[in-house]
């Protein structure tokens, strides 16, 4: 998928902020992405520039764009990663790229010689003895340490899961934040592979060569990346920028972490632990690890004539900017880390040592995050095939034809519920097609087009095109209020909810909101509208804007929790459900008081949320990767009790759901199957 490019003159007045080996950093003041409040330009220098594959450089921000947005702000939360290709003003050759800067929090104030400096915050401040830090100023703990490697080993699981490779850890292209809570994000993004492709020839910093332990060795590989993420914990647990001698870790570092670190160095790259069979180990060395930052020493006057010895600082870092806007690192360590016997990690050491890698990752408690995964049968009773990555289903109960959205096929599968046989359904300006809402009284299916600014009608009878409406910038959301003949458009992009007549098949007003609209649904009692107001990287809105349709205008806002995604009313309870992505909680509002009674923890990354009324339950589609205990599940809240129950294990990346208000079955897109889990009695 060919990505539009942005000339130079779009970018604004250009300011240099940083210049390196590959290019020069600039600021862009006119550039726009919806993923990012401000917008920076590296520029590559020509005699780079001839050397870059344009073609694998503008599949990054192709694949970006591929992905469900919630995915996408999570992926940009972790790396810098390129949002579009610039092109010189006179011609179609390729200058750079553009993408989100670095926030404040990735920023470190360091005293130096001559006075305190702010810094890029680079892991390789980090790299150094306690006196060294003292004298700097940097309040690191050994907690911090254990911390931030978790935060690097969860970073690295996200992006090898997504078929990408670092290539050249090092500390120089990590960035770190310790304040207000630990985290790390990924520079230098474009020398990263993304699905074995490279956007030029890899390299490796020195002294972080896997080739050193392994000559010949492939780079930019999933094991390259474990050897240096082992080289990364032991050189910041040992406070030392070079050394690859696991001896030299202090005595208090843990059997278990002191076990992995000897491991991920072996020649051997099967033996290398994945960084994510490291999180059980930091967990507990957290946990267990000094709070206390080291105190500077104290000033002592040299005698007269004397020289003061000099203190060699790191070198200048070239700024690859990046987003924030992510929870703490532990409350999103799945469960299972946090229950792990000191037994049982010393039992997965002796695994790695003896070479015998082991592809589960455990069983977890459930904890509070969710209910544990029934044991007996599953209660999918059928999985469809549809196109590629479904986002948006709906059903329309008249026909009983079930509709889903193939974002990536740019297409519609429709299905018969009463047989599972599948057709498709394309249109002109049908692109990255998200939701689906339906006006079972009119016979249509409203289909949000989030590559084309625009709303495709379907026949629900016959799956015949019926017609185009154009809305606002990044429609993913879309609720039809029958009663009222009125739908309602989130323009993601745009920060407003476009209200269309369906009648008329006409916009009859547009109305800002909060920051990236996203989920919408209505009170068929008050026909009030709720829309989660997402909010971009680094600016979370934590609202859910109340439209009252009648003037229209919004007439509440209600604070909620990080990054709202999915809505949903239960008309019978007069309660809405909101999905709060980044803190894998659901949030329960009374419709009536407009305010938030209770907050559910369910699984990590919510993002679809659909209610059954009759049945007292509320469905959850879990979206996120990392916890094995509801990573792929849907969760399931008792209505009555107000608590997650129970959760059903369905396909990869669940991210849509609906009920069949007619047989109370359950549909489920799973994202990265290609499939609609049936869940069923």
């Amino acid at each position: 998928m060919t990505q539009q490019r942005v000339k130079v003159g779009q970018l604004g007045p250009l300011t240099k902020l940083a210049a390196g080996g590959q290019g020069v950093v600039f600021s862009a003041p006119s550039a726009r992405m919806r993923y990012a409040k401000a917008v920076v330009y590296k520029e590559y220098k020509p005699v780079v520039l001839a050397n870059v594959a344009v073609d694998v450089l503008e599949e990054m921000p192709a694949y970006l764009e591929s992905l469900p947005f919630a995915e996408g702000m999570d992926l940009l939360s972790r790396v810098a990663w390129p949002c579009r290709l610039v092109e010189a003003d006179n011609s179609a050759q390729v200058t750079g790229f553009v993408m989100p800067a670095i926030p404040d929090e990735f920023f470190i104030k360091m005293t130096m010689s001559s006075a305190v400096q702010s810094k890029t915050a680079e892991f390789q401040h980090l790299l150094n003895g306690d006196s060294f830090l003292a004298r700097r100023g940097i309040p690191l703990t050994d907690r911090h340490r254990y911390e931030l490697l978790a935060e690097a080993a969860e970073a690295l699981t996200i992006l090898h899961r997504h078929d990408i490779a670092v290539g050249d850890l090092s500390p120089k292209n990590l960035l770190f934040s310790l304040q207000p809570d630990r985290k790390v994000y990924f520079i230098d993004c474009d020398a990263m592979r993304l699905r074995s492709r490279s956007v030029s020839a890899q390299v490796e910093t020195p002294d972080w060569e896997v080739e050193v332990v392994n000559p010949g060795e492939e780079l930019a590989t999933a094991r390259s990346d474990a050897y240096k993420f082992g080289l990364l914990a032991l050189r910041l647990l040992a406070g030392d920028q070079s050394t690859r001698d696991p001896n030299r870790l202090p005595a208090a570092v843990p059997a278990p972490v002191r076990g992995l670190v000897g491991a991920a160095l072996s020649p051997v790259p099967a033996q290398r632990p994945r960084p994510g069979d490291w999180l059980p180990a930091l967990s507990q060395a957290a946990a267990r690890a000094a709070t206390r930052a080291p105190s500077p020493p104290p000033r002592t006057t040299p005698p007269r004539g004397a020289v003061a010895p000099a203190i060699v600082t790191p070198a200048p870092p070239v700024i690859m900017p990046l987003p924030a806007g992510r929870r703490p690192w532990a409350p999103r360590i799945p469960t299972r880390v946090k229950v792990i016997s000191a037994l049982a990690l010393l039992v997965v050491v002796v695994g790695f040592l003896a070479g015998k890698m082991s592809g589960d990752n455990g069983p977890s408690a459930a904890g509070n995050r969710a209910a544990a995964v029934a044991t007996g049968p599953t209660s999918v009773t059928a999985t469809i095939a549809v196109g590629a990555q479904p986002w948006g289903v709906a059903i329309d109960p008249t026909s009983a034809n079930l509709f889903v959205t193939n974002s990536a096929g740019n297409s519609v599968s429709v299905i018969d519920t009463k047989t599972n046989v599948t057709g498709v359904v394309t249109a002109p300006g049908m692109v990255k097609p998200t939701a689906v809402a339906i006006d079972s009284a009119a016979g249509l299916a409203y289909v949000t087009n989030a590559g084309s600014a625009s709303v495709s009608l379907i026949n629900t009878r016959n799956g015949s095109f019926a017609g185009s409406i154009p809305v606002g910038a990044g429609p993913y959301g879309i609720v039809v209020d029958s009663a009222s003949h009125t739908a309602f458009v989130t323009n993601f992009e745009a920060d407003t909810v476009s209200v269309i007549d369906t009648r008329s098949r006409v916009v009859t007003a547009t109305i800002r909101v909060g920051s990236h609209p996203y989920g919408v649904a209505v009170d068929p009692s008050s026909h009030s509208v709720f829309v989660a107001n997402a909010g971009p990287p680094g600016a979370v809105d934590h609202t859910v804007s109340v439209i009252d349709p009648a003037l229209p205008v919004v007439a509440a806002t209600i604070n909620v929790g990080n990054q709202p995604w999915g809505v949903a009313v239960d008309s019978d309870t007069r309660t809405a459900y909101v999905t709060n992505h980044a803190d894998g909680t659901v949030s329960v509002i009374d419709i009536r008081t407009r305010a938030v009674t209770a907050t559910l923890r369910v699984g990590l990354g919510p993002v679809g949320v659909a209610v059954d009324g009759p049945r007292k339950t509320v469905y959850v589609t879990n979206h996120g990767l990392d916890d094995v205990r509801t990573a792929s599940a849907v969760s399931l809240i008792d209505t009555r009790t107000g608590k997650p129950d129970s959760s059903i294990r369905v396909g990869s990346r669940p991210h849509g759901v609906v009920v069949d208000p007619g047989n109370r079955t359950v549909y489920v897109t799973n994202f990265s199957d290609g499939t609609v889990s049936v869940i069923g009695d």
